[in-house]
């Protein structure tokens, strides 16, 4: 709900997927969820706006609000984002158009990058997740950065992910992040992701006051 550049952040990414030719979009709400839920079911009144809830948003990091929106993502071919980011919608269009069908928006590493990174081929399928505690400054030419904003098939969903998802939580907890699974399958050829080079392209994420002064900048 954060302005940049008098534009809200929910409002910028939903448009940006209404014009990308999106009209379902899943919603998992958490702090102040009654304030978002009424804000966008007002104002898309012509989208498909379902809302799931996380009541323990408090204690569980994203694995658990994606696991909670797991039978909507069993219904269909699935774009998933995270909600503090500003793109330029061409990024979207290039991860949409793309023929791979499980596929992760990345971005050659910079200086101001945090979190978790991938590594890949000449062929451009990633390779490795590389978290936060195992990055190694000396390897960053290598590194790209997730833009967190993924494309994965019904299939893929279905019979990997969310059960993978699901027995990483009985097993770990539900206070992780839904990249650690990502990571694992992937060190263990489980997944073939594509990534998709947002080279070229303005977008920032948005954690801080500072980001937030960063992106308005850089964004419109």
């Amino acid at each position: 709900m954060v302005p940049v550049n008098g534009v809200r952040l929910i409002d910028r990414m939903i448009c940006q997927l209404r014009q990308s030719g999106i009209r379902r979009i899943i919603v998992v709400v958490g702090y102040e969820g009654d304030r978002l839920r009424n804000y966008l079911a007002n104002r898309y009144q012509d989208m498909d706006m379902q809302f799931v809830d996380n009541p323990i948003f408090d204690t569980t990091n994203n694995i658990y609000s994606l696991w909670l929106a797991n039978e909507w993502m069993r219904l269909d071919d699935t774009l998933l984002l995270e909600s503090d980011l500003v793109i330029d919608i061409d990024m979207l269009r290039d991860l949409i158009e793309s023929p791979a069908e499980n596929a992760a928006l990345v971005s050659p590493y910079e200086t101001w990058n945090d979190g978790t990174m991938v590594t890949m081929d000449a062929d451009n399928n990633i390779t490795s997740f590389i978290p936060k505690k195992n990055f190694h400054k000396e390897d960053c030419p290598k590194y790209y950065k997730t833009v967190n904003i993924y494309k994965f098939s019904r299939k893929f969903l279905t019979d990997s992910y969310l059960p993978s998802i699901n027995a990483y939580m009985e097993a770990k907890g539900r206070n992780d992040y839904y990249e650690q699974v990502l990571c694992e399958m992937t060190a263990s050829g489980q997944i073939s992701l594509k990534g998709i080079s947002a080279l070229g392209h303005r977008w920032y994420e948005i954690d801080t006051v500072e980001d937030l002064a960063v992106a308005e900048r850089i964004v419109d």
